[in-house]
């Protein structure tokens, strides 16, 4: 019982909150990276939102994976639980 949890924790849900926390990690560079160049780039913001998207691009696919890979499990499970039809 207890293996079934710990793979249920790790295999759906820890994915899902590192995938939210790097989703909340862009937005949060997006918004508070500073934006002063250095001696030959004096313009970041192209930078600022290439990485933000990126990152934001990176946590969503690891979300959407996780959450196809959940279903996929679950509706195996339903499957599982039904009863055998009798031979007719």
């Amino acid at each position: 019982m207890t293996s079934e949890r710990l793979r249920a924790v790790l295999g759906v849900w820890m994915p899902m909150v590192i995938g939210l926390s790097i989703i909340g990690i862009a937005v949060n560079f997006y918004f508070t990276a500073p934006l002063v160049g250095g001696l030959q780039e004096s313009n970041l913001e192209p930078w600022r939102l290439a990485c933000a998207a990126g990152a934001f691009f990176v946590g969503g696919v690891m979300l959407l994976s996780t959450y196809g890979r959940f279903n996929k499990a679950r509706s195996a499970r339903m499957e599982g639980a039904k009863p055998p039809e009798p031979p007719s």
